[in-house]
C-alpha cells in the first residue's frame, strides 16, 4: 500500500521533470502553509497539491489552497496553474466540489495516470508491448506468439557466485526495489518466458497504483548495430506505437524498469577468427547495452538476459555488458526438476512420465508434447555404456521413421543425413543459432540425399520435428534444442568417420565448425561408434585425417568420443577449436599428450598440483575461467604458454576446505563437499575419481560409503566408461542437494542423517 508521502515523492518527481528548469523545485512553505511542489520552468509557475484519498472534503481543502496560491502568483503579474493529483481516478465528488467552488478557473483535477502520461503515457505504451512478442516465447507448432501466461513454472534460479536459491516472487520484488540483475541459462530453457512473466508481474503493481515505474521490455535482437541508447529506446517506442522522446524522459527521470532479452542476440560482424580479438568485438557489439545500463538512473531496477557461456568468464560477462560487481547478481536458470516437469505438463494435460535421460527444458518439451512424440519418450531403450546417447540416437531415429512416412521416395536414412547436415551448418556459428532460409534447406537436403524437393513436400521440410521458426525472420528455420541439434551432429560424424577421404565440403562444411560438440552429443557419438562396430584403426585414421585437413573442431569431437573406447597413444595438437570445459584431473582424459594452440577453452578445472595431469598443455589460447588458481602466478609456465586467462577462481577449493575443517562429523562433511562437486561445480557429469580430489586419506577412505548413501536416495546416477565411472545428478533432487549443502548440518535429510553415522 503506498503511503501519502510516498504518493507526494513520486508526483514532484514527475513535475521536476514537466514544470521546472532545473533542480531545487519542490515541497516549500509559503504563507505558513505547507505545499507539496511549487515550481517554475522560467514562464509559469505550477503549484502541486497530491493526495491518495477519495474524499471530496480533502479535494475541496486542497483545491482551495492551491487556487489562492495560484490567484496570489497571478496578482503579481506571473503566468500560473494548479493542479491537484489523485493517486486514483478522482471520484465525481472531487470534481464536483472543484468547479463548484469555482477553483477550476486555476485549478484542475487529475489521477497520477493523467500525469504520468504528460511526462510518458505508461498505460499506452503497457497495452501495445504486451500484444507483442518476448523474445524466443513462441508456439513453433501453431506459429504464433500467444503463449498463454498459465503455461509459465517458476523454475530454479541460482545466484551463480554462491549458489543460494532466488524464488521469483523475491527477484520480482527485488526488481521493483530498484536491484539489478543479469540471468542467464542455456537455450530453451525459458529466459525469455521469465522475463514476460517478471513484466507481466510488474506491470500488474502498476496497474494496482503500489509501483511508479513502468517496466520496458526490449528484445535486443531488434537493435542489432545500435550504438546510442537514446536511438534504441526511440527505436523501440515507435516500434510500439508510443511518444519516443517522452520514453526517453521517462527513462532519464528514473521512472521506467528495464527488462533487456537476449545479450547474446547481438551479432559479433567483423570477427574474422582472430581469437585474440574476439573479445574485443564482443566488448564493441555490446556497447549500446553498457551505455543504457551506465545512463539508466540509480532507482531503477534492471534484469538482463542472455545464452550461458556466451561469454567466456563472468569477468568478461561483467565488463562487456558493465554490469558491475556488487550492483549487479548474476542468476542462472535451471532445467525443470522432477517436480516442475509435472506440473508443466499437467498443465498441458499431458500426465506421462519423462526418463531420466531425457532433458527438461520446456521449449523441447512443449515442442514434443504438441508433436505427439513424449509419449514415445517413454519407451525408448536407456541402457549400454553410453545411454543417453543412444537412447537420444532412438528419439532422432524414431521422428525420422515417422515424418519419412509422408515424404513419398524419402526414406528415414536421407531424413538423418539431412538432418546431420543441418546442424553441422548450424554449428558453424558460435551460438548454433543459424536461421535457414526454405531456399536453403532445399539446396542442402538435395545435396546430402541426391533427391529433388516436390512442391508438395517443402512445407514437411519446414515442419520437420526439432527445427522451428527462427527468431530473424518467420520464414526461416534454426533447431529449437541445443542437444537436439548435437546428436543430429553426430550422424553427419560417423559418415566423416567411415569415409574420411571423401568430399564433404558442399554438403556439411566441417571445415567452418566453431562451436563444440555438447556432452549428449560426444555421448551419441560414442553410442554410434559401438552400435556400428567402427573399429578404433578407423577412428583414429578419421582423427588423423581431420587433422591434417585442419578441421580442428571436427577432430576434437572424434577424440572427444575415441577416448572413451581407444587407446589413444600418439601425441596430438587441436588448434583453432572451442572447447566448453576441460577437467586436468590425473584420470580424466588419461594420459593422452595433447596440445591445444590457438583455441578457446570456457573453463579449466585444476587440481592440486601433484594431481594435475601435465601431458595437456595450451599455447595462445584464450581461457575463459581457470577453477582452481588465484592468479597466473600459480600457473605452470610450459603448461600454460602465452595465454589468455579471463579470471581465476579458488572459491571451490577454499569453501571445499572450509567445509572440511567445519565443526562436523567427518561423514556430513564429505556428503556435502561430494554434493558441491556434483550440483554445483557444474558439468554434465562427474567421474568417480573427481569425487576423491582435494580429500585428506581419511575422507577418501569414506567416499565409497557416501556414494553408495547417494545412490540409495537417487541423488545421483552411475555410467560405466570404458572401465571409469561417472556419475550424473537426478534433476528431481537439486533442491534437496542445495539445501544440504546450504544448511551445513541442519538439514533434516536422511541421507545427511545416514552420513553423520560414518566416520
Amino acid at each position: 500500500m503506498v503511503t501519502g508521502p510516498e504518493f507526494e515523492d513520486q508526483v514532484r518527481n514527475i513535475a521536476r521533470n514537466l514544470y521546472s528548469h532545473g533542480m531545487g523545485y519542490g515541497s516549500e512553505l509559503i504563507d505558513g502553509r505547507e505545499r507539496d511542489g511549487v515550481f517554475w520552468n522560467g514562464q509559469v509557475y505550477t503549484v502541486i497539491e497530491a493526495t491518495i484519498l477519495r474524499k471530496k472534503e480533502k479535494a475541496e481543502e486542497d483545491g482551495k489552497k492551491t487556487h489562492e496560491l495560484v490567484n496570489k502568483y497571478r496578482s503579481l503579474g506571473h503566468l500560473a496553474q494548479g493542479i491537484l493529483v489523485t493517486l486514483h481516478e478522482p471520484t465525481p465528488d472531487q470534481k464536483n466540489i472543484i468547479k463548484e467552488k469555482k477553483y477550476h478557473k486555476t485549478t484542475k483535477i487529475i489521477s497520477f495516470d493523467e500525469l504520468r502520461s504528460y511526462l510518458f503515457d505508461s498505460l499506452l505504451y503497457i497495452n501495445n508491448r504486451e500484444k507483442k512478442r518476448f523474445g524466443s516465447v513462441y508456439d513453433h507448432i501453431d506459429n504464433n506468439y500467444d503463449i498463454p501466461l498459465s503455461d509459465f513454472v517458476e523454475p530454479t534460479i541460482s545466484l551463480v557466485e554462491g549458489g543460494s536459491l532466488i524464488d521469483f516472487k523475491d527477484l520480482s520484488a527485488k526488481i521493483l526495489g530498484g536491484e539489478r540483475f543479469v540471468l542467464v541459462a542455456e537455450y530453451g530453457v525459458g529466459k525469455s518466458m521469465i522475463l514476460r512473466h517478471l513484466f507481466h508481474r510488474l506491470v500488474a503493481e502498476v496497474r494496482g497504483k503500489r509501483h511508479f515505474r513502468t517496466p520496458i521490455a526490449i528484445n535486443l535482437r531488434e537493435h542489432l548495430g545500435q550504438i546510442d541508447p537514446v536511438e534504441l529506446l526511440e527505436r523501440h517506442a515507435r516500434a510500439n506505437a508510443t511518444s519516443p522522446q517522452n520514453l526517453v524522459a521517462a527513462w532519464n527521470a528514473g521512472y521506467v524498469d528495464l527488462l533487456i532479452d537476449g545479450f547474446d542476440e547481438l551479432s559479433t560482424r567483423g570477427w574474422t577468427g582472430d581469437i585474440r580479438r574476439l573479445r574485443e568485438y564482443r566488448k564493441t557489439a555490446h556497447s549500446v547495452v553498457r551505455k543504457l545500463i551506465k545512463e539508466t538512473p540509480k532507482g531503477s531496477g534492471i534484469i538482463i538476459s542472455g545464452r550461458d557461456g556466451y561469454f567466456d568468464s563472468l569477468s568478461e560477462l561483467r565488463e562487456a555488458l558493465g554490469v558491475a560487481d556488487p550492483q549487479f547478481s548474476i542468476l542462472r536458470v535451471h532445467s525443470f526438476d522432477e517436480e516442475q516437469t509435472t506440473e508443466f505438463l499437467k498443465r498441458k494435460k499431458y500426465n506421462g512420465v519423462i526418463p531420466e535421460w531425457f532433458p527438461t527444458r520446456p521449449l523441447l518439451l512443449t515442442y514434443l508434447e504438441k508433436k505427439g512424440l513424449l509419449s514415445s519418450v517413454e519407451d525408448i531403450n536407456y541402457s549400454g555404456d553410453f545411454p543417453r546417447g543412444a537412447a537420444w540416437l532412438s528419439l532422432i531415429e524414431m521422428i525420422a521413421v515417422r515424418e519419412s512416412e509422408q515424404l513419398e521416395g524419402v526414406d528415414k536414412d536421407a531424413l538423418i543425413i539431412f538432418l546431420g547436415a543441418l546442424s553441422i551448418q548450424a554449428r558453424h556459428a558460435p551460438d548454433n543459432q543459424i536461421s535457414f532460409s526454405p531456399q536453403k534447406m532445399e539446396e542442402i537436403f538435395s545435396h546430402v540425399t541426391g533427391y529433388s524437393v516436390m512442391e508438395d513436400e517443402r512445407n514437411l521440410l519446414l515442419r520437420l520435428p526439432g527445427l522451428g521458426v527462427a527468431q530473424d525472420n518467420v520464414v526461416n528455420r534454426s533447431f529449437i534444442d541445443n542437444d537436439f541439434m548435437n546428436v543430429c551432429s553426430s550422424f553427419a560424424t560417423l559418415s566423416y568417420t567411415k569415409m574420411p577421404f571423401e568430399d564433404y565440403t558442399k554438403q556439411y562444411g566441417f571445415e567452418y565448425l566453431s562451436s563444440p560438440m555438447s556432452s549428449i552429443g560426444i555421448e551419441a557419438l560414442a553410442a554410434l561408434f559401438v552400435r556400428e562396430k567402427i573399429h578404433c584403426g578407423v577412428i583414429i585414421s578419421s582423427l588423423q585425417r581431420a587433422l591434417s585437413l585442419g578441421y580442428g573442431q571436427l577432430a576434437f569431437d572424434i577424440f572427444s568420443a575415441a577416448q572413451h573406447l581407444c587407446p589413444l597413444t600418439e601425441s596430438l595438437t587441436f588448434s583453432g577449436v572451442s572447447v566448453s570445459e576441460i577437467d586436468l584431473s590425473d584420470n580424466e582424459l588419461g594420459n593422452h599428450k595433447i596440445l591445444f594452440t590457438d583455441s578457446i577453452i570456457n573453463k579449466i578445472n585444476l587440481p592440486m598440483a601433484e594431481s594435475t595431469n601435465k601431458n595437456i598443455s595450451f599455447s595462445n589460447c584464450i581461457i575463459g575461467r581457470i577453477e582452481g588458481r588465484r592468479s597466473d602466478t600459480e600457473l605452470e609456465l610450459e603448461q600454460f604458454k602465452n595465454c589468455d586467462v579471463g579470471e581465476y577462481d579458488d572459491d571451490d577449493y577454499r569453501v571445499n576446505n572450509q567445509v572440511m575443517g567445519a565443526d562436523l562429523p567427518i561423514g556430513m562433511r564429505v556428503l556435502i563437499v561430494t554434493l558441491r562437486k556434483l550440483f554445483l561445480q557444474g558439468g554434465a557429469g562427474r567421474l568417480e575419481s573427481a569425487l576423491y580430489r582435494g580429500l585428506d586419506q581419511r575422507s577418501k577412505m569414506i567416499v565409497p560409503d557416501i556414494i553408495d548413501i547417494l545412490l540409495r536416495h537417487q541423488f545421483i546416477v552411475a555410467n560405466s566408461r570404458k572401465g571409469r565411472i561417472i556419475y550424473s545428478t537426478a534433476r528431481g533432487k537439486r533442491g534437496e542437494a542445495v539445501e544440504i549443502i546450504q544448511s551445513m548440518g541442519a538439514s533434516s535429510s536422511r541421507a545427511l542423517k545416514e552420513a553423520a553415522t560414518i566416520s
